[in-house]
């Protein structure tokens, strides 16, 4: 064997080693993973002062509070509260239902709206501000109206 193919082969071999070495990694993290991403549903909404119906529509939110007052594409809550959304989006009379995924970036909120579904999501806001909403789900001709804010107040 001449010095160059035992070069071409010790690259091969240092390759093959470090591709093997990063799959036993990547495989041990991977089983090691044990966090919990979802929990059973009770089949229980809560009720209460701090629950606020979450309709998404063609092409708007609705938010509606406890006492039967809504808004559009804006809601207010109040800081150091823990807050349910109920979320489900309304079927589009004389059309096809649409999907629509309400997401509230500065919160790590995300969560569908889907027709005849109804998703809940639970934060506690912790600061005072002003944070945005947008549907990341594309939903239409109209898609791109489909934000507003959260208000957090004292």
């Amino acid at each position: 064997m001449n010095k160059k193919t035992k070069v071409e082969l010790m690259w091969i071999l240092g390759v093959i080693a470090v591709l093997a070495v990063s799959m036993v990694w990547n495989i041990m993290l991977v089983d090691n993973q044990s966090a919990e991403i979802a929990q059973a549903d009770t089949g229980k909404i809560p009720t209460g002062p701090y629950v606020i119906d979450v309709v998404g529509r063609q092409w708007d939110w609705a938010f509606t509070n406890y006492t039967g007052n809504t808004t559009y594409d804006a809601f207010t809550v109040q800081v150091n509260h823990t807050y349910t959304l109920v979320i489900t989006s309304e079927p589009n009379p004389g059309s096809t239902a649409v999907i629509h995924s309400l997401l509230i970036p500065q919160m790590g909120l995300q969560s569908y709206a889907v027709p005849g579904q109804t998703n809940v999501i639970q934060f506690t806001p912790t600061h005072v501000g002003s944070y945005y909403f947008v549907c990341v789900e594309y939903c239409g001709e109209y898609h791109y109206t489909m934000r507003g804010y959260m208000t957090v107040v004292n």
